[in-house]
């Protein structure tokens, strides 16, 4: 079998040779042939190229020239486009002027045909115009007669006006006269007394609107035979509930005095805590006399200019500390305070705020919060009427506390404070007291409050001494201490 196998596949072998070599011969038949055809059509090509270059070169000439024609036939058709859109935007422009100038001679036909029709109303009018000249003429004619009338008429206004204005300008004059005859009947030193809002205690009793009750607190009594009550009269005793307007109204009459002509100090005294700032200046709620009377002033004011007069008001902040003055504006120390011009209450109230930050207060066992120095609110009004002429001050004064330094329980500089307030009270004293003996030298000078308000004290200038006092039976001792010298100061009598 295997034998069969190796014959049959010798066999196949040599057929396979056989073609292969059957393949190969023909192959080579067909080389030699390709070659000849390939030698035969290369010297064909080589006898056909120099006429095939010349064909290209002739086409090439031929395609340039054509180029060229074409090229020109392009920018003579550009050239013809750009001239017709030329004449196009040129016909298209002459029509939108002969659109535009068809249009403005409508108008202006709508425009002569208005015209016409305002011009025949305007003869209308024109007409009805005439008609009420006419009518007007003869009006004109009676209202002439009637003007001189009314010219003779206003001219005899005009004389019982002058009349008027003379009268009310001598009523003003005397009224003022009056008012400071009144006031000064009244008394030129006047002492009122306020008892601290806001006190529960019975210590203090009211018998009418001016006499006060100081009852002693049986720890103040030495023995069972001391005195256990004192009585006291002033001009006017505001108990607990007063208010600060009902305060006010009882002073306001002064402040008017101010307006006409006469210088006026309003001075609060008493101990630390007993509501003298309080009365002063008061709070954001309740406006105090400082507030209140250039409220009063400026509306004063207001009339004067209504009459004529030419005014001028001035405004000052003093301080009196330690013995020493300081202006509370400029918050320098100083022998005059500089009066500044003010032209309404807004710019006086800028500079009251300026001057209460600068003031000097401390803590003391009194009050929290004790004013250590002596405030000094200025209020100069000048002004003129032909020849009238007023220049009068408004001193409102916030004293310092009156308590003594034991009382106080101060120490160092408060102790030093304490001192300095006390000798110029003092002071204060014993000017009122010289007035009241009528001697012929008044200290003024003993103290810096004195000599600076003493020009204001004197002539035909009015003093008010608002005592501040408290009911707590643990101030007994400096309540009863402020009422003396308010009574002391109320027998006294201006130096003439």
């Amino acid at each position: 079998m295997e034998k069969e196998l190796k014959d049959i596949r010798a066999y196949h072998l040599k057929v396979i040779e056989d073609k292969l070599i059957e393949l190969i011969t023909h192959k080579n038949r067909i080389l030699a042939v390709q070659s000849e055809e390939i030698g035969e059509f290369k010297k064909s090509f080589n006898e056909f190229k120099p006429l095939t270059q010349v064909i290209q070169k002739t086409t090439r000439e031929c395609l340039q020239e054509f180029q060229s024609k074409l090229d020109e036939a392009d920018r003579q058709a550009i050239q013809q486009f750009h001239q017709q859109q030329d004449q196009l935007e040129y016909h298209a422009n002459r029509l939108n002027q002969q659109q535009n100038q068809m249009q403005l001679i409508q108008e202006l036909f709508e425009q002569q045909t208005k015209q016409r029709l305002q011009i025949s109303e305007m003869q209308k009018v024109k007409e009805r115009m005439l008609n009420e000249l006419q009518q007007t003429k003869e009006e004109l004619e009676q209202k002439k007669f009637l003007k001189q009338q009314l010219m003779n008429n206003f001219k005899l206004s005009q004389q019982q006006q002058i009349q008027l204005q003379q009268e009310l300008k001598d009523t003003e004059h005397q009224k003022r006269y009056w008012n400071n005859l009144l006031q000064e009947a009244k008394g030129n030193i006047r002492v009122y007394c306020r008892i601290r809002p806001n006190s529960q205690e019975d210590m203090l009793l009211l018998n009418g609107e001016c006499t006060l009750v100081l009852r002693v607190p049986e720890r103040f009594l030495k023995s069972t035979n001391c005195q256990k009550e004192s009585s006291f009269n002033f001009e006017h005793i505001f108990n607990q509930e007063a208010d600060q307007q009902e305060i006010y109204n009882e002073l306001s009459d002064l402040v008017q005095n101010v307006v006409d002509g006469h210088n006026v100090c309003i001075f609060a005294y008493g101990q630390t805590g007993s509501g003298k700032t309080y009365t002063m200046q008061g709070d954001d709620y309740n406006k105090g006399v400082i507030p209140r009377a250039v409220e009063q002033i400026f509306q004063e004011r207001q009339g004067m200019l209504e009459l004529g007069w030419q005014t001028t008001i001035r405004v000052g902040f003093q301080e009196i500390y330690n013995e020493q003055s300081r202006d509370l504006i400029t918050n320098q120390k100083c022998d005059d305070v500089k009066l500044l011009d003010v032209k309404d209450i807004v710019e006086v109230a800028e500079h009251f705020n300026t001057a209460k930050k600068n003031r000097q207060v401390a803590e003391t066992l009194s009050n929290e919060v004790s004013s250590r120095s002596h405030f000094i609110f200025q209020l100069n009004l000048q002004g003129h009427l032909g020849d009238k002429q007023i220049n009068s001050t408004l001193n409102l004064i916030d004293l310092a506390g009156s308590e003594r330094a034991n009382v106080a329980k101060t120490e160092g500089d408060r102790f030093t404070e304490t001192k300095a307030i006390n000798k110029s009270l003092s002071a204060l004293g014993d000017v009122f007291n010289a007035l009241y003996t009528k001697q012929q030298h008044v200290p003024f000078r003993n103290s810096k409050l004195t000599f600076s308000l003493y020009k204001y004290m004197e002539g035909s200038s009015k003093t008010l001494m608002m005592v501040n006092i408290s009911s707590r039976s643990e101030d007994f001792q400096q309540t009863l201490a402020s009422l003396r010298f308010a009574e002391k100061v109320k027998s006294c009598q201006m130096k003439k």
